[in-house]
C-alpha cells in the first residue's frame, strides 16, 4: 500500500475520532448557588394560659431553595424581638410548643416571633404574633361533690384572689374531651352511671374566646352512689276522723327520686313513734286503727333508700 494511501486513511481517522469527542469537556450552563437558610414559619400562634403565653408552631420541612432541610438546629423565641429562650428543634416539619413566663409582662403589648436556625448559622424569623397578657382569677375554694336525685352536684367558694375576675368556671371531668362553661359557682352533672367514679376540675377564667384561665382547681374524686338522705316531709295535717279511721295527708317532697312515704304513730308527742304503713306511693293515708289523741308524723325515702327525718307531729282529735 502506497504512503499517499496511508496518509489519507489516517487523517480519515483523525476527523472521525475528533467528531466523536466534539462534546467532551464543553463547559455547561452555570447552576444556581444553594441557599440553606431554612423556611419561614408562617403559623406561629400564641395563647395565654393562666400566667404563661404558650407558643405554637411547624418547623419548616425546606430550605428556601427548595431542597429538604436537614441541619435544623435550635429554635430561639423571641418577645419584642430580643431572644427569651431557646430550645433544640424537634425535626422538619413537626410541630413543636413551648410555655415562657408573662406574668411581668401584664398589661403590656409583646410581639412574639421564633427564629429558627441551622447547625450552620443560617436562620429564619417566623411571622410575629401581638399579644398583651391580662391580670386572672386565682384558684377556687371549697370544692365538692355529691351525688344525689340521680345526678352529681358540685358546688365550690369563688376566689379568693382576683375574684371578680372569676367570670366563668370551666368544669372538666377525666372522660370529657372539653369543659362545660358555667358562670355560676355550681355544676350539676347528669351524664353519669350508678356505681362509677368521675374525677372533675374546675378553673377560674377570664371570659374570651379562648378563655383566659386561672390555676385549676385540685382534682375532686365523686362515686357516683347517692347517699343524701331526703328532707323531712312538711304539710302534714291534722287527721280528720271518719268511719273507716283518721285521714292524714302531706305535702309531697320536691325531690325527683323519692319512693315513697312511711307514716309513723305514737301515744307520745316526743316518743315511741313505730311505723304503721310499708312504703306509700302517695302522699295522704287511711289510718283504720285510729286512736283518739294518737301523734302522727311521716317520713320520705329516696330510690337509693335513703330515709329523711320525721316530720313534725300532728295529734288526732281525741
Amino acid at each position: 500500500m502506497s504512503h499517499s494511501v496511508l496518509l489519507r486513511r489516517f487523517i480519515f481517522l483523525l476527523i472521525a475520532v475528533g467528531a466523536a469527542c466534539s462534546g467532551c469537556g464543553k463547559v455547561g450552563d452555570p447552576l444556581p448557588p444553594r441557599n440553606r437558610v431554612p423556611e419561614n414559619v408562617v403559623n406561629l400562634t400564641a395563647v395565654q394560659n393562666r400566667y404563661q403565653v404558650t407558643l405554637s408552631w411547624t418547623n419548616p420541612s425546606k430550605y428556601i431553595d427548595g431542597a429538604a432541610a436537614t441541619d435544623l438546629w435550635h429554635v430561639f423565641i423571641l418577645r419584642n424581638g430580643a431572644p427569651i429562650r431557646d430550645l433544640p428543634v424537634t425535626g422538619p416539619g413537626t410541630v413543636q410548643s413551648v410555655s415562657v413566663d408573662a406574668q411581668e409582662e401584664v398589661g403590656k403589648v409583646s410581639i412574639y416571633t421564633v427564629r429558627v436556625e441551622t447547625q450552620r448559622g443560617k436562620f429564619s424569623v417566623s411571622n410575629g404574633v401581638t399579644l398583651t397578657p391580662i391580670d386572672v382569677p386565682g384558684m377556687v375554694a371549697g370544692l365538692e361533690g355529691n351525688m344525689d336525685q340521680g345526678q352529681i352536684q358540685l358546688h365550690w367558694q369563688v376566689p379568693t384572689q382576683n375574684p371578680a375576675l372569676a367570670e366563668i368556671y370551666l368544669v372538666r371531668r377525666q372522660d370529657w374531651d372539653a369543659p362545660q362553661r358555667v358562670k355560676d359557682p355550681g355544676f350539676i352533672d347528669t351524664e353519669i352511671e350508678a356505681g362509677k367514679t368521675y374525677q372533675y376540675v374546675v378553673t377560674p377564667a377570664r371570659a374570651g374566646n379562648p378563655p383566659v384561665a386561672g390555676p385549676p382547681s385540685s382534682p375532686l374524686m365523686v362515686v357516683a352512689v347517692d347517699r343524701i338522705e331526703p328532707k323531712p316531709p312538711t304539710g302534714l295535717q291534722p287527721p280528720v276522723v271518719t268511719e273507716a279511721g283518721a285521714f292524714i295527708r302531706w305535702d309531697s317532697n320536691t325531690e325527683t327520686d323519692i319512693a315513697g312515704y312511711r307514716v309513723y304513730r305514737s301515744d307520745n308527742p316526743d316518743t315511741g313513734f313505730v311505723p304503721v304503713t310499708e312504703l306509700l306511693t302517695g302522699n295522704s293515708y287511711q289510718d283504720p286503727n285510729y286512736r283518739p289523741g294518737s301523734y302522727y308524723k311521716v317520713s320520705a325515702e329516696d330510690e337509693a333508700g335513703n330515709k329523711s327525718n320525721m316530720s313534725a307531729s300532728v295529734r288526732a282529735p281525741e
